[in-house]
């Protein structure tokens, strides 16, 4: 009984959401001459590069170049579903369009390749992954099996570790609690480097480590800042172990609505869009170390020596992957041969 409510109160709320969109359409419609709605679900805030790249850049492209026919509505800070959410929405056609992480790597394997650890020389070498050859392979993959279109990627953080005990060396994770997000990749290279690993959702987070439930945690220094963490944190360690992506997906119900031209308007302003947000991200990095850093957080930058090492530390995260994906070493090689 308690489940077929469970599941009554998912349906009505899933109602409620469609119910809701279905008036913003109509509201926003009207407001625009009319010109159709098209529902972009972001997973982070306004004040990302990422949100700002597409306000900026790819809302006045496609409003412009299209003559109004379009009417592109930002939805920015997850406000109409978590990452798996606002995606499976976009696949059924529910809404038009989303910006996620990576929520969806059990059923698309290849998803996982964002978060594999020191794959990337450095953000640029990142970028130029994602946008190219990398970019495409994952893109293939996921169109060839999922009713979606992906668009562009875009920078979702280099993560780097902080804690509230001495973290400047590779030694110093030992017995260190680190919150981790639930993934076994990330859970298996917290392992590797000998930390005791705490499971938890973001929100949990502060209070955690103003607690001192859990020592540190890995995240993009962005998030560090914006989530407050600095003030219960005293040490970073620069480490940029996973260069994270955020992706542009269209759902194939609405992509298939489209003219050739306008595909391509809207792929040509994706493309833009993608530029303008790495641009922004990597002008950002450096501000936001100097914020850490005027907080009285004694940063450490993670030597090329100390890279080496810490790669071998984490050689069973590898072993993992290799296990888990026979591809996995053919990708790693196909990135390491990206200038």
């Amino acid at each position: 009984m308690n489940l077929a409510k469970r599941g009554l109160c998912t349906m009505t709320a899933a109602a409620l959401l469609i119910s809701m969109l279905a008036g913003c359409g109509n509201s926003s419609s009207a407001d625009a001459n009319e010109g159709k709605l098209v529902k972009v679900s972001i997973c982070v805030s306004n004040q990302t590069p990422t949100a700002k790249a597409l306000e900026e850049v790819f809302v006045p492209m496609i409003e412009e170049q299209t003559q109004g026919k379009y009417d592109i509505e930002l939805y920015p800070s997850g406000v109409l579903g978590s990452e798996k959410v606002t995606y499976d929405y976009t696949r059924a056609g529910i809404i038009e369009m989303c910006v996620v992480g990576t929520p969806m790597w059990s059923e698309t394997p290849t998803m996982a390749i964002p978060d594999f650890p020191f794959v990337f020389k450095d953000v640029e070498h990142a970028r130029r992954c994602y946008q190219g050859e990398l970019g495409e392979y994952i893109a293939d993959d996921i169109e060839s099996t999922q009713p979606v279109e992906l668009l562009s990627w875009f920078p979702n953080g280099a993560r780097v570790f902080s804690s509230n005990k001495p973290l400047e060396s590779l030694e110093d994770f030992k017995g260190q609690k680190l919150r981790m997000p639930n993934n076994p990749i990330h859970v298996k290279l917290a392992e590797s480097l000998d930390a005791n690993v705490v499971i938890m959702d973001l929100g949990e987070v502060f209070t955690a480590l103003e607690q001192g439930v859990a020592d540190g945690q890995d995240n993009p220094l962005a998030t560090v800042k914006t989530e407050g963490w600095y003030e219960v944190q005293e040490y970073v360690y620069n480490t940029n172990h996973i260069i994270a992506s955020l992706e542009l997906f269209a759902g194939t119900e609405f992509w298939n609505t489209l003219t050739d031209e306008e595909k391509q308007i809207f792929n040509d302003a994706a493309q833009k869009t993608s530029d303008y947000a790495w641009d922004l991200y990597i002008e950002q990095l450096e501000s936001d170390k100097q914020f850490m850093i005027d907080k009285g957080i004694t940063v450490t930058e993670l030597t090329d020596e100390d890279r080496e090492k810490m790669m071998e530390k984490i050689q069973p995260v590898y072993d993992y992957l290799d296990s888990t994906y026979d591809w996995a070493d053919d990708v790693r090689n196909m990135i390491d041969s990206i200038e």
